[in-house]
């Protein structure tokens, strides 16, 4: 009753999310333990790791896709039409085929997802799916999902320099704003789920408001949640993270909250391992500015904070392919 209780104060922030209400999410606020911070064992080091991700370069691309600064002369003013959907995609497409992964795109009933991939070099079949989804409720979506989609940009950045022995296939989803609609419609049509390894997912995790580092790692794990969400076959890619903020040493705290309100769960309704990242929403630290016009780039923003998460990723999705 208390974490419910908790979950209730913090709703105040939590907009409608399409056709989904989080103010009424029970079960995510539910599933909020103040008890529940993960020790990431960090290495006994006074210096604490740092960001290994090009956050100059994240800046820079976070201003295109939030049309603070133009793209081939126009401006992505918001990710919810589909002519500036259209722009958005293009954008991607041209930073992905820079760093050489293949791009196409994914129509479905109401929208286009974009995926980009770079195939493995000894394992080619097996395949780890990062994705984010790239509208917004219309508006700038700065953090929501801009944060997300350019984090996972800057990642690839990265990626793109090393010979993974597996794929990475990055998917951009269409209208997850509106029920999930993109990253349902491609979900479906994986007909080799045995190869897909899981999904990683990358949401807003931009503001960091307490400055204490804390962040989700959403795997719904069923013995902590009460049986009601099994995931089990999820906590492999969540152990990836805790592993990577302590071999990095980074000052990073992982707050447990289960939710199925993003794209991953998609691959949970078809059993496939998924994890979700993102800002201390459930713990009462999430964006003021969640679905709102003040959801652009300014000093909401935690850049540090973001490169941090964003390393750790970075060298789970390094880790996992390894394995």
């Amino acid at each position: 009753m208390k974490s419910f209780l908790f979950g209730i104060l913090i709703a105040s922030s939590a907009l409608a999310h399409g056709d989904l209400d989080w103010n009424s999410d029970y079960q995510a606020f539910l599933s909020f333990r103040f008890d529940s911070v993960i020790q990431t064992n960090k290495i006994n080091d006074s210096r604490l790791g740092a960001s290994e991700v090009d956050m100059d370069f994240f800046k820079e691309k976070l201003l295109i896709l939030t049309g603070e600064t133009a793209f081939k002369g126009e401006f992505i003013t918001e990710r919810k039409s589909n002519q500036k959907l259209d722009l958005a995609r293009s954008f991607l497409k041209e930073e992905y085929e820079k760093l050489g992964f293949t791009v196409s795109l994914h129509p479905f009933g109401s929208g286009t997802n974009i995926i980009a991939e770079k195939m493995g070099t000894l394992n080619p079949e097996k395949v780890l799916i990062l994705s984010s989804h790239i509208d917004s409720v219309g508006n700038k979506g700065a953090n929501d999902d801009g944060s997300g989609t350019i984090g996972l940009l800057a990642v690839a950045k990265n990626l793109a320099k090393k010979n993974l022995p597996i794929t990475i296939r990055i998917l951009g989803f269409d209208r997850e704003e509106v029920g999930l609609k993109g990253s349902d419609a491609y979900v479906a049509t994986i007909t080799d789920k045995k190869n897909i390894i899981g999904n990683i997912n990358f949401e807003m995790m931009g503001h960091n408001g307490r400055k204490d580092g804390a962040f989700h790692v959403i795997d719904c794990n069923s013995s902590i949640f009460g049986g009601n969400r099994p995931i089990e076959n999820s906590l492999f890619l969540s152990e990836a993270m805790r592993a990577s903020i302590a071999k990095k040493n980074l000052d990073l705290t992982i707050t447990k909250a289960c939710t199925d309100r993003s794209d991953h769960a998609s691959f949970w309704r078809h059993k496939i391992p998924a994890i979700v990242i993102s800002e201390n929403f459930f713990g009462g630290d999430g964006d003021p500015c969640y679905h709102a016009r003040c959801d652009v780039v300014d000093e909401r923003l935690d850049y540090e904070y973001m490169g941090k998460i964003l390393t750790a990723l970075q060298a789970s999705i390094i880790d996992i392919s390894a394995r």
